[in-house]
């Protein structure tokens, strides 16, 4: 929404916004309040889901059993949740690429990963704690994700 708005208000310096620009304005508008109650579910449950994302790392390759090293995990997938939930609530996958993905890319890079599976676990905990129709809302963010983070 935030990209949109920004492209609106660029477009429009000196001219009325386009039929098509109302059109997308309209359709961000129109998913708000599913958006807005999904975002506030994930706030709401955000312990949970991050509790289980780490109970699923920690399985699929365990983090160092250093309390340091898991609680940097564990605040890595907290920021990870918090820019994705953002992402879907402002409908911005520019704003989550530009704040959140390619900073997280660069530091998987300098760490020699090419991927993390945190964040799939975030996903899946997300479909645990959520109901289906809300976790739905953010599998297009959690792909944009997946799909930047494994490019070269």
């Amino acid at each position: 929404m935030i990209t949109l708005l920004e492209t609106l208000l660029e477009g429009a310096e000196g001219s009325y916004a386009s039929t098509q620009d109302l059109r997308n304005l309209e359709h961000v508008m129109s998913s708000w309040s599913e958006r807005k109650e999904a975002y506030l579910a994930v706030q709401a449950n955000e312990k949970s889901i991050i509790d289980r994302a780490m109970a699923m790392v920690q399985q699929g390759k365990p983090v160092q059993n250093n309390p340091v090293t898991i609680e940097y995990c564990r605040r890595d997938l907290t920021l990870a949740l918090r820019y994705y939930a953002l992402g879907m609530l402002m409908q911005d996958e520019e704003m989550l690429k530009e704040r959140f993905l390619y900073w997280q890319k660069n530091v998987l890079k300098a760490m020699g990963l090419h991927h993390f599976q945190g964040v799939k676990f975030i996903l899946e905990s997300i479909y645990i704690e959520l109901p289906q129709k809300q976790a739905n809302l953010f599998q297009p963010y959690f792909k944009l994700g997946h799909d930047l983070i494994m490019s070269n």
